[in-house]
């Protein structure tokens, strides 16, 4: 064999090799094979990532109701965060938003330009002492103006504001957040604003698509005036109008997604989520702004309600800060569209939370999703006791597992929790 071929017999060979190397590599490094160790994330840090939209001086709409629905519902719930509004010479008001601070409620509020001045959202927010937890700027100034007069009006205000709160002794320690936008270029528009707040801010409506659907998106494009700044998703959530309203979903749906909702943003990094909002405020079916509460008008929980309660219930584990596990697990089987949150209480008790982010309602027929359940095994590594499975959509009564170590479960559209308690030794 002359040299010109021996080397084109080499390569050929040494192409082979890497091919099936490669191959090799590649088979090793499918999902249903690697040995997968994820951190875990603290539980009541989800918990408390959850807030809701509240109105509280709308007295003519379903809000009026406060001793008989809203306050004991806020309660039912275990939510801990509020959003409203700073709204001047309302001392009923801030009345309730002391009451609900008294059961472990706390307010972020909205200071609104031609609604309030800086000087009179401080001046609340002194009477208002520990139920207020952060001030807010403008919400959706953008909508219906030209950049060239929104952009330094919003820009003096924040600066205004920033300055009030912050040279105050008494609400210096108050976090801001930064305005909301509707406009998809008003983030670019508006500038730079880290200098005058401590967290970013977005809306990611995208009724009624899967929550997973656009929320990138958002975040890249809402994260511009904030740069690296933490954002909080100040509104976001989806309505049950009838069929003849703006997108709307079933409730069926709704209980999906808004579940779904608060984990996708919790995985990336969102602070805290407020949805919109806690009760259906008129009985008007055709109406969407009506109809995006988690409770109906009367005061009876929608599915979602119950799922989100439920969900608090199970995860809440108020107290210090601990020292966070590893989990040492796979998972096998039809994994697509499979997606979790890993989380730890301080007693070691680990929650490993699924769903298939998929979706779930056919918005042109106006019905539900028959999603089939996907069936998977979870191969745990670490050392685990036992293993309980809930539906929290329905209850938090716990289903053990049989086998602690190898865990058959058919995973559904929306969250189910599995609890890994470990050895009792450890």
């Amino acid at each position: 064999m002359n040299l010109l071929r021996w080397r084109r017999y080499t390569n050929l060979v040494l192409l082979m090799l890497s091919t099936i190397l490669i191959i090799s590599c590649t088979a090793l490094l499918t999902p249903s094979a690697q040995k997968q160790v994820e951190q875990t994330r603290s539980a009541d840090t989800f918990v408390d990532s959850i807030g809701v939209n509240v109105h509280l001086t709308y007295t003519d709409t379903a809000y009026g109701k406060y001793k008989s629905i809203i306050r004991p519902r806020l309660q039912e719930l275990g939510i801990r965060h509020i959003r409203d509004g700073f709204v001047d010479k309302r001392p009923k008001y801030y009345q309730k938003l002391q009451d609900l601070a008294d059961i472990g409620i706390h307010s972020t509020l909205i200071a609104g330009i031609g609604w309030v001045s800086p000087q009179q959202a401080i001046a609340i927010a002194r009477q208002l002492d520990n139920s207020i937890e952060a001030v807010e700027g403008p919400n959706e100034y953008d909508i219906g103006k030209k950049p060239q007069q929104w952009v330094p009006e919003l820009r003096q205000y924040m600066e205004q504001l920033h300055n009030q709160v912050k040279n105050d002794p008494a609400t210096n320690h108050l976090p801001i957040v930064g305005p909301s936008f509707v406009d998809r270029d008003a983030s670019t528009a508006i500038g730079k604003l880290t200098q005058w707040v401590d967290y970013g801010n977005m809306h990611p409506y995208n009724y009624p698509h899967k929550p997973g659907d656009n929320i990138d998106k958002e975040i890249s494009n809402r994260s511009r005036p904030f740069n690296e700044q933490p954002l909080v998703a100040t509104e976001a959530g989806y309505h049950t109008g009838n069929k003849h309203s703006d997108r709307p979903l079933t409730e069926t749906a709704h209980a999906k997604y808004l579940p779904r909702l608060f984990l996708e943003y919790f995985n990336r990094g969102i602070v805290r989520t407020f949805a919109y909002e806690f009760i259906d405020q008129r009985t008007k079916p055709k109406d969407r702004e009506a109809n995006f509460g988690i409770l109906r008008n009367d005061g009876s929980p929608k599915p979602a309600f119950i799922t989100l309660k439920n969900l608090i219930a199970l995860l809440q584990d108020p107290g210090e800060s601990f020292p966070l596990k590893s989990l040492d697990y796979n998972l096998t089987g039809n994994t697509k569209n499979i997606h979790h949150t890993l989380l730890q209480k301080r007693d070691g008790r680990l929650y490993l939370i699924l769903w298939q982010e998929v979706t779930s309602f056919n918005p042109k027929k106006h019905s539900d999703r028959t999603v089939p359940e996907q069936p998977i095994t979870i191969n745990i590594n670490t050392p685990v006791n036992q293993a309980n499975l809930y539906q929290v959509s329905e209850s938090i009564n716990p289903i053990k597992q049989n086998n602690p170590k190898n865990i058959n479960l058919n995973i559904p559209d929306y969250p189910v929790v599995l609890e890994l308690l470990p050895p009792t030794n450890s």
